[in-house]
């Protein structure tokens, strides 16, 4: 039978497709200014902290090591029960760099940054999916793995806000699992991401829902900006958003793809991925983000232009993907800094 026309232009415009997204993934490969291992066997989480002196690894079967940056040296190195190293899964600090926090599965311990001792430790009866501090470290806002994101009081030691996403965005009769949490530079808005294709921020004191922003895939990365005007969301398929908080209204959409993620072919999956971290500059001026494709981009953050996106080194041929965990700028916004899940640690000047 011949070929319609109509079948011979939709072959024409997926060949078009798949030409663009194809060129699009040749991010070249750059060498870092610098590199260091900082994990033996790899890790689950990092955290750079919010002053920009140390990093915090997560090790495989090893306790946590905070390293100082400036000398690449491990000041304290943290587990939760002593001579009996477990896998650390999430790491945070609070806002003022003065505790952080190391989670084991259901175990939370608070340290303090200026002796390295520990605070408090905190036991949760489900598995903790991830953790952010307020900006003092005396609250907690978490993702379980009981479909519910928790607002928890340390030094109350209580729980304040029990927080659900319910199904209705994806046709569902049951609560969605939550992915993702983070707490505003001020301490009193709390967002999640979820399942359910929504991002979504709450009065962390009253429980009210205040916004929900909608994507097409489950959200895996929530983000205030550190002056808590604007929130950045990631979902897959390279759905990653500039929100404003104050008009709830979208920003710009972070991509590399040269189709519209919004149009008709927005969720093709060719070559797309999503964020799995992000930083701000001191300036707020600019965003980088990070992918489990080993990619690293910058980005305009009034309007989400692309400045560049390269790739970080691999250990591993055979292991293509290299998820990139946690991105700083340096404090004189010249460098970036990244912590891979192979254990590498980079640094790398701005061009």
């Amino acid at each position: 039978m011949p070929m319609s026309v109509f079948s011979r232009h939709v072959i024409r415009t997926l060949s078009a497709a798949l030409v663009l997204l194809s060129l699009s993934a040749c991010t070249e490969e750059r060498t870092p200014t610098e590199s260091w291992k900082h994990s033996e066997n790899g890790s689950y989480a990092s955290s750079f902290s919010p002053d920009g002196r140390y990093v915090l690894v997560g090790d495989i079967d090893l306790p946590a090591k905070l390293w100082d940056l400036q000398t690449n040296k491990v000041k304290y190195t943290w587990q939760n029960t002593p001579n009996d190293a477990g896998t650390t899964t999430d790491v945070a600090f609070s806002d003022d760099s003065k505790v952080a926090a190391t989670v084991e599965s259901k175990v939370i311990v608070l340290w303090n940054m200026e002796n390295g001792e520990p605070m408090i430790r905190l036991e949760f009866p489900v598995t903790i999916k991830d953790i952010a501090l307020s900006p003092k470290g005396d609250h907690l806002l978490l993702a379980l793995q009981d479909r519910s994101a928790v607002y928890f009081d340390v030094i109350g030691n209580r729980v304040v806000q029990i927080l659900k996403h319910d199904g209705k965005a994806v046709n569902s009769p049951i609560d969605q699992l939550i992915n993702t949490v983070d707490i505003s530079p001020n301490g009193k808005y709390g967002l999640t991401g979820g399942d359910d294709h929504t991002a979504r921020m709450w009065n962390l004191e009253t429980g009210q829902q205040l916004r929900i922003w909608q994507h097409n895939n489950g959200v895996s990365l929530v983000s205030f900006d550190p002056m808590g005007g604007f929130v950045i969301s990631s979902a897959g398929n390279a759905q990653t958003r500039i929100w404003n908080v104050k008009s709830g209204k979208q920003v710009a959409v972070l991509t590399t793809s040269p189709v519209d993620v919004d149009g008709i072919w927005g969720d093709f999956p060719v070559f797309k991925t999503t964020t799995s971290a992000i930083a701000y500059s001191s300036d707020g001026k600019y965003v980088v983000t990070g992918h489990p494709n080993r990619e690293l981009c910058v980005w305009r953050a009034q309007n989400g232009q692309d400045l560049g996106c390269w790739l970080t080194p691999r250990k591993d041929a055979l292991k293509p993907g290299v998820v990139i965990q946690a991105l700083a700028f340096s404090r004189d916004g010249r460098y970036i800094y990244s912590e891979l899940g192979n254990g590498l640690g980079q640094k790398w000047r701005i061009r």
